[in-house]
């Protein structure tokens, strides 16, 4: 099993659920892998997700989801810095 992580893009849209929709809160609280599935993420992300992002919550684990998800969405430099830039090189020369 890996540690898989939700993309920028995942853990947005689950901020956001989390910030305007009760009921989506309500579910991911109780179901956290079944309300993933329902925001669209893959079944084999979900399956290899820390198990620890997957146990039910209470109300207080939501407290600071307007700060984190203003964190998240003004950090551009999150893809960037997670992106691997190839090196290419030819036999017996330097890099």
């Amino acid at each position: 099993m890996t540690d898989a992580v939700l993309t920028k893009k995942q853990g947005l849209a689950l901020l956001q659920e989390l910030r305007t929709n009760p009921g989506f809160r309500r579910r991911f609280a109780e179901k956290p892998a079944a309300a993933l599935l329902e925001l669209g993420v893959p079944h084999e992300t979900i399956v290899n997700l820390n198990a620890r992002c997957l146990a039910s919550r209470s109300a207080e684990d939501f407290g600071d989801i307007e700060k984190t998800h203003a964190a998240l969405q003004s950090d551009a430099d999150t893809e960037s810095l997670s992106m691997v830039i190839p090196h290419a090189s030819i036999a017996g020369q330097a890099k």
